[in-house]
């Protein structure tokens, strides 16, 4: 009985621990930045990259140049020591590609854009930033969405209008 009551402490103490690693790990810090070495970086999916899709970008400059594109803008601010953050990288990918010319999908490091995140009053990450066609910010969430729940998001936003 003794051992299994010490087991279950144990198990407590590391799921108090692992929760309390993802929490810090996914709250910016003021101070804190991300070496170059954990920015966030995808595999190269093809050479050629369809048109209208970014998926992993450092620089700002390419939300702006996204906004004037026409279409809809999907931003995720995040980090790459984030773990919902990270969860969130294929699901990004992967929409770019089945909306390429529908949408732009930028993944923005917080650290490195924290005049944007500031901006859009981040206070957890990922945070999910979408914009209409016009560039125009619609609406705002916080913590990682799934593929179906992003799209139901984007389809109830009417983006497109």
């Amino acid at each position: 009985m003794k051992e299994r009551t010490s087991l279950l402490i144990i198990t407590a103490k590391l799921a108090i621990l692992f929760i309390l690693l993802m929490i810090i790990g996914c709250i910016p810090e003021e101070k804190a930045t991300a070496p170059k070495a954990l920015q966030p970086t995808l595999p190269k999916m093809s050479q050629a990259k369809p048109k209208g899709i970014k998926i992993t970008t450092m620089d700002i400059k390419e939300l702006d140049t996204a906004l004037k594109a026409g279409v809809p803008v999907i931003v995720k601010l995040g980090s790459d020591r984030c773990l919902p953050c990270r969860m969130m990288n294929p699901v990004m990918a992967e929409l770019a590609v089945e909306q390429d010319g529908k949408a732009v999908f930028l993944n923005l490091d917080i650290y490195e854009n924290r005049e944007l995140a500031k901006e859009a009053g981040v206070m957890l990450i990922p945070t999910i930033l979408f914009y209409d066609k016009h560039g125009k910010p619609k609406a705002k969430a916080e913590g990682g969405m799934s593929k179906e729940q992003l799209l139901k998001t984007i389809e109830d936003l009417e983006l497109n209008k």
